[in-house]
């Protein structure tokens, strides 16, 4: 009597989690027009049916308002990895989540200039952004205004593996959302551009809301500190709208208040100290830019 076969397990096939085309992140870019905002986070990519897959990543994730229209809803995301082995190296600035820090020990000193993150970035240098106005800041360049569309990756690509890029064997060329333009009047070093005035600045997983205090608050007491940050917010701002006296968008305020704190007086803690205390809302702003002749006007700081 012959012995009854045995059921034979079916085949496990194996997912090809290696290829991006597995993943989604946000929906991605369509082409058009956008006020982009960048923040610096850990990242781990979803599939369709939105379960996690895969390691977390280093990178940069872009919130991109679309410039014909303003509603939350219509509001898209993007990750731009840094590559697989960059959170060896680099971590989100702890403070912002507007850059990067290096992680203490760590076995890279640069980034691999094969990215996402690094082609979006050329992108933007190739549109016309000018070296120099971003170092290690994203509040810079947040709220600039670009026209994106989708670029072949690089040929080589394909099929390249490497330990710190972000792809394996046996993968089909994708595509990039990056910028091909930079709008005359989208660019916030310049005091122009912004976020569209319906949607709120976006809060982004991952980033660490900066502290209240700061390093040059901690040093002093409570009420020379209070008098140091007016009145560097008062130079600050106060040197934006020398440059545009019939007044700019907020964004535009903001960073260039910034970067003149910043360049003026040598601290960035101090530059800081002014964002985190006369930017986080309208009443706040108001009570210095009111004292210069200006007001709060929504989106805009206009002459009173």
């Amino acid at each position: 009597m012959a012995l009854p076969k045995k059921a034979t397990a079916p085949a496990v096939v194996g997912l090809n989690i290696g290829s991006l085309d597995f993943y989604t992140g946000g929906g991605g870019l369509p082409e058009g027009d956008y006020a982009l905002e960048f923040n610096a986070q850990m990242f781990q990519a979803t599939d369709a049916k939105g379960v996690t897959k895969g390691p977390f990543r280093l990178g940069v994730m872009v919130t991109a308002h679309p410039l014909s229209d303003p509603s939350p809803e219509a509001v898209k995301t993007q990750f731009y990895s840094m590559g697989t082995s960059a959170h060896l190296s680099f971590a989100p600035n702890p403070e912002t989540g507007k850059g990067v820090v290096a992680v203490p020990g760590g076995p890279a000193s640069t980034l691999n200039n094969s990215t996402n993150w690094a082609i979006l970035i050329k992108s933007l240098y190739d549109s016309g952004l000018p070296q120099g106005v971003f170092t290690n800041d994203f509040t810079v360049i947040d709220g600039i205004h670009v026209h994106m569309q989708h670029q072949a990756e690089p040929v080589e690509r394909a099929g390249f593996q490497s330990k710190t890029a972000e792809f394996t064997e046996d993968r089909k060329p994708g595509s990039i959302a990056v910028v091909t333009e930079i709008k005359e009047d989208g660019k916030p070093w310049d005091g122009s551009g912004g976020i569209p005035e319906a949607v709120a600045p976006a809060k982004t997983a991952g980033k660490v809301a900066p502290k209240a205090a700061t390093k040059a608050a901690a040093k002093a007491p409570a009420a020379e500190v209070e008098d140091e940050v007016l009145i560097a917010a008062q130079s600050g701002i106060t040197s934006v709208l020398e440059k545009k006296p019939n007044g700019c968008p907020k964004l535009a305020l903001r960073t260039g208040c910034f970067m003149y704190i910043k360049d003026a007086l040598k601290s960035v803690d101090m530059a800081q100290a002014v964002i985190d205390t006369y930017f986080g809302t309208d009443e706040a702003l108001e009570s210095v830019v009111s004292q210069l002749g200006y007001t709060v006007d929504g989106p805009m700081v206009k002459p009173a």
